[in-house]
């Protein structure tokens, strides 16, 4: 036997030892077959007999011979940490490292990099003829906004930031605001940890306002965990605060919003990947009308600037006069 294949029997075997239940009546040598199938092994019901036979003989694994068809399972009592990953595990991990790599701190990162390489060793040791481990190669994440670089944060923050909000301790935090030039010196009250596009926001309420509030982890020059409990407003949730339009720096308004659109491409866009669940569109004379409900937020009006000529906000009138006022400012700039 040459040592890939060699290779790829000791992988089926591991991974056949994984699947196994640690109770009767255990699965059958078809049920692991198809598992096996479904993870891209080449096998047959005879092999996975073969396999676990020979296995019988160096594990303590049972065969259920009351019924048929015979079923499989460790026995009891016996050890069965399995360490290592199956290689759907493994692909799923190296997807996850190519979507999540641009996003997050470095700091983040380290933590989980062992797991990360522990998967692609796992990959890199079944390219082939293992189908599935090729899968990372044919498939990629590319992010639809503009892909900027992670800010860099100091690595003492995040643990205390992330051991505070575990434990649920208010946290001393010297934090440095875009409006103010001065750090301020803040106790902070941790409700979440979010994660928008490159930057990481720790949700908290800051001592003595109760008011949930954003606070961009990059700008925390020092924090330090307290052992004062923290408290959280009545009724708050993270899922229900993130609804509320906070990510998308909203006033918490909602609005109905009517745009014009004049390009084929914008309304086609805009078919696949709706603005909301009610988004309508109409017809008109010279191109087509958007009616939906959304936040009234700097998302929205990011979304409005950056199709510049191609749409035209009708609704709402200050909506529109803002538009129109910095795209006036915007051409001004260009026509000097």
């Amino acid at each position: 036997m040459t040592a890939n294949g060699s290779r790829m029997t000791i992988t089926r075997q591991w991974e056949l030892l994984k699947l196994l239940p640690s109770r009767p009546p255990g699965l059958t040598s078809r049920d692991l077959e198809q598992v096996l199938v479904g993870e891209g092994f080449d096998v047959s019901k005879r092999t996975v007999e073969r396999d676990l036979s020979e296995l019988s003989r160096l594990f303590p694994i049972t065969c259920n011979a009351k019924s048929k068809p015979y079923g499989w399972y460790w026995a009891k009592d016996a050890s069965i940490d399995m360490p290592g990953i199956s290689v759907a595990e493994a692909l799923s991990l190296s997807l996850i490292e190519q979507i999540m790599q641009p996003l997050l701190p470095k700091t983040v990162l380290e933590s989980v990099q062992p797991r990360f390489r522990q998967a692609k060793n796992k990959l890199n040791g079944l390219r082939h003829p293992q189908k599935l481990a090729n899968w990372a190669d044919k498939v990629a994440h590319v992010p639809a906004n503009m892909p900027l670089q992670p800010p860099e944060i100091k690595p003492l923050v995040l643990e205390a930031v992330q051991h505070a909000l575990l434990h649920e301790n208010v946290l001393n935090v010297t934090y440095r605001s875009m409006q103010k030039p001065e750090p301020s010196n803040l106790k902070l009250h941790p409700l979440g940890l979010v994660q928008r596009a490159a930057i990481t926001y720790l949700v908290a309420t800051a001592e003595p306002y109760e008011q949930p509030r954003l606070f961009a982890v990059q700008r925390i020059q020092k924090a330090e965990q307290t052992n004062n409990k923290s408290s959280t407003p009545e009724g708050f949730s993270l899922q229900n605060y993130l609804d509320s339009g906070a990510l998308q720096f909203s006033s918490g308004k909602d609005i109905v919003l009517k745009v014009k659109l004049f390009s084929d491409d914008v309304v086609r866009s805009l078919t696949e990947s709706p603005l909301s669940k009610d988004q309508r569109i109409e017809s008109c004379d010279d191109g087509a009308l958007l009616v939906a409900n959304v936040k009234d937020s700097w998302q929205i009006r990011w979304w409005i600037l950056s199709y510049a000529e191609l749409v035209e906000v009708l609704a709402p009138e200050d909506m529109r006069a803002e538009v129109a006022s910095r795209l006036a400012k915007a051409a001004a700039r260009y026509a000097r």
